[in-house]
């Protein structure tokens, strides 16, 4: 690192100093963009409410195979009547030990069990998807701090250069070599400068107060990154990323979950046009007059079998729901497949927008231009105004540069996000 990247650091330390009072002198915090995930997923609320959430429908699917198993039921009553004619008082004690096991529900089971499976398996799906978007909510407040870094070291270049030519115009002056205008007009760029590194040192703070905030830090810690944004060539084309999202899209295999939801929702549904078939075994045991009521012995099995021939129409109705049900799933499915390919195409021409920018950069050439225009203005033959000019346009290179890098750091998480599924083309490859 060059000793005016150290010197710029120190300068941005200071000013983020003064800007935060006592608490900026904490120690500061290195961050990557991994790092800065996994600090965002201990923290994040969204993504602790969809971990319930999935918790929630684990429990749910554990309850629905729970009640295919054998009921055990143990009951006690304890009873003191009186006798109204010979005013005498009885009490009895029974006891009643039972086993329960549904033989045939007419499909009831099987298919509560089935709604239960589809919903984890959408539960689960939401909480990835939930991790998603945060990846993106912090790779986005990750890639505008160091945006905002950027901006800030090319601000305080500026700065430099135009403290330089200041310098240069104010020895010519004195010389009587170029008239007061061209110094006073120097000096009202170096102040309009430095307006500007002061409005982008205080971009950069803000963007790292909202880093802090994404990914669950206090806002007063300090963070820094060692490395720069760097070009990347992403190696997809848009129809294998299109091929990537439908392979596993977790909305897509929310939806999917939903469908089957709703079909075994019919079998739920149907359920109650048929018979239902208990198998029972009861032991009783009682006394008259002796607790706890352990002196007659019974024992019962029973076959229980119930069927309902009519209930108003009730049961067609929740059939032809059920099916609607099924109806609305399928065109939800649909939906989120056509916003899927919208998303990744939209996503995709953003990231191609920013790659030919990038690739298009006039850093070398402005840069070049403003080397000239000094040169030939400290000979004599240039004008303050075509240096002044250079500088703006090298200050405008170096800007549009730091700014195409940053939407195409963002672009790719994008694309990331959209297709929904791990690519092997990991974002860090576009940091240095």
């Amino acid at each position: 690192m060059s000793i005016k990247r150290h010197f710029f650091g120190l300068f941005i330390f200071c000013a983020v100093v003064l800007g935060l009072g006592r608490s900026a002198l904490s120690q500061p915090l290195s961050i990557d963009l991994d790092k800065a995930f996994e600090l965002a997923l201990v923290s994040d609320k969204g993504v602790k409410t969809a971990e319930s959430d999935a918790a929630k429908a684990y429990e749910g699917r554990r309850q629905a195979h729970g009640s295919r198993g054998v009921k055990l039921k143990v009951e006690h009553d304890t009873a003191r009547a009186r006798n109204q004619r010979q005013d005498i008082y009885v009490n009895t004690f029974s006891n009643v030990i039972s086993a329960t096991y549904p033989l045939y529900t007419g499909g009831l089971l099987e298919g509560s069990i089935a709604v239960s499976e589809h919903e984890f398996i959408s539960k689960i799906q939401s909480l990835e998807r939930a991790r998603q978007e945060l990846k993106l909510s912090v790779a986005t407040a990750f890639f505008t701090m160091l945006r905002t870094k950027d901006m800030s070291e090319l601000a305080y270049n500026a700065v430099e250069r135009l403290e330089a030519h200041v310098r240069n115009v104010d020895v010519q002056y004195k010389n009587g070599r170029v008239g007061k205008a061209d110094l006073l007009r120097s000096e009202v760029e170096l102040i309009n400068a430095k307006q500007s590194m002061s409005q982008a040192v205080n971009e950069y703070k803000i963007a790292v107060k909202n880093l802090n905030s994404v990914i669950g830090l206090s806002l007063d810690t300090e963070l820094f990154y060692e490395g720069k944004m760097s070009y990347a060539a992403f190696p997809y084309a848009l129809d294998e990323c299109l091929e990537y999202a439908f392979s596993g899209h977790p909305n897509l295999a929310i939806a999917k979950s939903l469908e089957g939801k709703a079909k075994a929702g019919i079998i739920v549904a149907e359920s109650d046009r048929k018979p239902k078939v208990t198998l029972a075994a009861s032991q009783i045991l009682n006394s008259p007059n002796n607790w706890p009521g352990l002196d007659q012995d019974n024992l019962q099995i029973a076959l229980h079998a119930e069927y309902t021939f009519s209930d108003a129409g009730v049961t067609a109705s929740k059939i032809r729901s059920a099916r609607e049900d099924l109806k609305i799933a399928g065109y939800n499915y649909e939906s989120i497949r056509d916003t899927i390919i919208l998303d990744v195409t939209k996503c995709f021409m953003t990231m191609e927008e920013a790659r030919t920018r990038i690739e298009m950069g006039a850093f070398d050439k402005a840069q070049e231009a403003y080397r000239i225009s000094l040169a030939r203005y400290r000979e004599g033959v240039g004008t303050n105004l075509d240096v002044l000019d250079a500088q703006a346009a090298l200050q405008q290179a170096d800007s549009d540069h730091t700014q195409a890098l940053c939407d195409y750091n963002i672009a790719v998480a994008q694309i990331e996000n959209a297709v929904g599924v791990p690519m092997p083309f990991i974002l860090n490859t576009t940091l240095q």
